[in-house]
């Protein structure tokens, strides 16, 4: 088997970002788990305000800790769905940052789904690399990636009618992905995070937020971080592990129009549906 990573670079994955340019590309990665698959969902619904970057909700004894993430959408007042880390919390309140600024003031509703057990995520994120300023994990969008060696490869599209089916190889020398993946099991044994949504997102090093950086002052910025700036998302789903043992655990992934388990016809007819079903006739 071929070791893809050293056993170093847990420890001090390559600081990329002394190597970069403000056009070099950073690739993140988010893994969404699959409600009551990959754990037991508690649907909420709170409601919420904005000012600035700034969003409140409202959730009464919602029981959050600050650094817990989420995954939002926001069903009225037009703020943009996507991964929050909370930052703040109060006993029927929290906050999480926006990547745009904006006023939503009213009565607006929110929903999300938390695990059974609070405090075990349903959203991971991943970025092989290391910040600037202490070595530790990068922070992109005020959400905070953790320095996980990890890669990706198999995106690129054929033309040939066939749809790409990437590999996402991360590294288990501590365990990590192991343990996430006996997590997730207690719920649907054998499941190995299939029909988890995996996310790739690439941003420009010069649109990264200047905490990672020493005096939050990004060196790579042209005049001001955006960072609502990205390249196009690309989103995939697991199809299945298809390695695990000490150094990595790897998946095949598939798109959204190739997923597992989805055939065309989707709705199968019957005789119920047309009576000649199964029947031969001879002409």
């Amino acid at each position: 088997m071929t070791n893809y990573f050293k056993s170093t670079d847990y420890v001090n994955p390559t600081s990329e970002l002394q190597q970069l340019t403000n056009k070099s590309i950073l690739e993140f990665f988010s893994v969404e788990l699959k409600p009551d698959i990959h754990y037991t969902k508690v649907a909420k619904t709170g409601q919420y305000v904005q000012s600035g970057t700034t969003i409140t909700i409202t959730l009464n004894s919602h029981g959050f800790s600050a650094g817990l993430i989420l995954s939002l959408k926001f069903v009225t007042g037009g703020a943009i769905d996507g991964i929050y880390t909370i930052k703040t919390v109060a006993t029927n309140t929290f906050t999480v940052t926006a990547i745009n600024s904006a006023t939503i003031t009213g009565t607006h509703n929110v929903t999300f789904n938390v695990n059974s057990t609070i405090s075990d995520p349903t959203v991971y994120l991943f970025h092989s690399g290391n910040n600037m300023k202490d070595s530790f994990d990068i922070v992109w969008q005020s959400n905070t990636y953790s320095r996980m060696p990890c890669s990706a490869d198999g995106f690129k599209y054929s033309g040939k009618g066939k749809l790409p089916r990437p590999t996402l190889t991360l590294s288990n020398l501590l365990g990590t992905i192991t343990a996430i993946l006996q997590l997730t099991n207690q719920t649907t044994a054998f499941s190995d995070l299939a029909g988890a949504k995996v996310i790739r997102r690439r941003a420009l090093s010069q649109d990264l937020d200047e905490i990672n950086f020493p005096s939050n002052v990004n060196p790579y910025k042209n005049g001001t971080v955006d960072p609502s700036a990205e390249l196009p998302r690309e989103v995939y789903f697991i199809e299945r592990k298809t390695v695990e043992n000490f150094n990595i655990v790897q998946f095949e992934l598939v798109s959204s129009f190739d997923l597992f388990g989805i055939t065309a016809p989707k709705k199968l007819v019957t005789k119920k549906d047309f009576a000649g079903v199964g029947r031969f006739v001879n002409f």
